[in-house]
């Protein structure tokens, strides 16, 4: 018997599913990539500059894509290479033992160029596989050196007699050279190919195993994934990427050189005064030269921002060379315009520029994406520069021929 108080069959099935309120986090989340999202659209379709910003955007698209084809190439030729390189040490050490003593000779004279800064100040002598080592070494090099030549397949022994210097001072054979440590692979500034795409993997690996983990352990292990990724895909050293702690072997360098029709005592003037260089670089808005040798400049950075600083002239050849170096934290910042006499009427001017972006590598990627490329913008300045020179040089030349001042100045 059914009462009107059991409920229906069917509505036993019946199960009420609440849908849940939205975090603050994912309200956050949605409101930033729905302002990306605008902003991205208010950039590529802007009726004045955005068919030529989708344009350049294009190109990077197509210039990326050749160059993951190119990359792809030359990793699988890289591991083609290690695979023969592997097999061949293995093979090298079964097989090497049985080498003569003129072999082993060379052998042992390319492991010491690994080993010992100046290799040509040790004399090798080989009998029958019992190797004796003489002449100049440095202290930190011996040992390690002796260790290496030891384990080169048919070498039965090894005496040391050469002698161990604390200090190369006093010692011809010692002076200059540079230190031969091995270093490990992802210890490199650059890394190898095969390098790059086994530590992106492994970094993929983690980050998709990282789901498993929680709370402050599982971001401590995407923030290295991301730091890994970013390393193997740009190939530079992190320090370079993120520009903090930036130093001299980080800066970006550009460079560039044009020839001029004119002689070099008539480009000299232009190029020395760089106060006029707001006449060819639109994006140097002012320079201000004080007579202690320093100048205070300012530049239109990305998205319009003003940029100053402090320069110093840190060497001047009249009629040659020109060099800057920025005053301050970036003193990595410099600048160098030489001059070179092609001919009697033709000179030219080389500029070699080193530069440390804001955030490094992201930052100058950043801003190269909303079209501040410093090396097409060092190229348009120098043409901009002949330009006006050459156009001053006629000026001045029909100016002796007539005898009158075509110049409306």
């Amino acid at each position: 018997m059914v009462t009107n108080a059991d409920p229906a069959p069917w509505e036993r099935c019946l199960t009420v599913i609440a849908r849940p309120e939205p975090s603050l986090s994912s309200r956050v989340r949605a409101a930033a990539l729905g302002a990306c999202a605008g902003a991205a659209i208010e950039y590529f379709l802007d009726p004045v500059c955005g068919r030529s910003r989708r344009a350049r955007v294009s190109d990077k698209a197509r210039r990326l894509t050749r160059r993951v084809q190119g990359g792809a190439g030359v990793l699988r030729r890289d591991l083609t290479n290690r695979a023969r390189g592997a097999v061949a040490r293995v093979r090298y050490r079964f097989h090497g033992r049985h080498a003569d003593d003129r072999v082993l000779h060379e052998r042992i004279r390319a492991e010491l160029g690994r080993h010992v800064s100046h290799p040509h100040a040790v004399d090798v002598e080989v009998a029958d596989g019992f190797v004796v080592l003489s002449g100049d070494v440095l202290e930190k090099e011996s040992g390690r050196a002796r260790r290496a030549v030891a384990r080169i397949p048919g070498v039965k022994a090894v005496r040391a007699l050469w002698r161990v210097h604390v200090d190369p001072a006093g010692v011809p054979q010692l002076q200059g050279g540079k230190p031969r440590e091995p270093l490990f692979e992802l210890r490199q500034r650059h890394w190898s190919p095969t390098a790059r795409f086994v530590t992106g993997s492994a970094a993929l690996a983690a980050w998709v195993v990282s789901r498993r983990l929680h709370g402050p352990i599982q971001a401590a292990v995407r923030v290295g994934c991301v730091a890994l990724l970013a390393r193997a895909a740009a190939n530079l050293p992190l320090r370079q990427l993120i520009g903090f702690p930036a130093g001299g072997r980080d800066a970006f360098l550009i460079q560039d050189e044009i020839c001029v029709a004119a002689p070099v005592d008539e480009v000299w003037p232009v190029v020395s005064d760089y106060e006029r260089f707001t006449e060819f670089i639109p994006r140097i808005l002012e320079v201000r030269r004080h007579p202690d040798g320093t100048s205070d400049w300012v530049l239109q950075g990305p998205g319009g921002v003003p940029v100053r600083f402090t320069a110093i002239e840190t060497e001047r050849v009249e009629g040659r060379t020109l060099s800057l170096r920025v005053i301050g934290r970036r003193a990595a910042n410099t600048a160098m315009v030489q001059l070179i006499p092609v001919d009697p009427g033709r000179s030219r001017i080389q500029v070699r520029i080193s530069y440390l972006p804001a955030a490094g590598a992201v930052g100058r990627a950043i801003a190269s994406l909303f079209g501040t490329d410093p090396a097409r913008e060092l190229r348009a300045g120098l043409t901009r520069l002949r330009s006006g020179i050459e156009e001053r040089a006629r000026s001045g030349a029909a100016t002796a021929a007539t005898g009158w001042n075509t110049d409306p100045r």
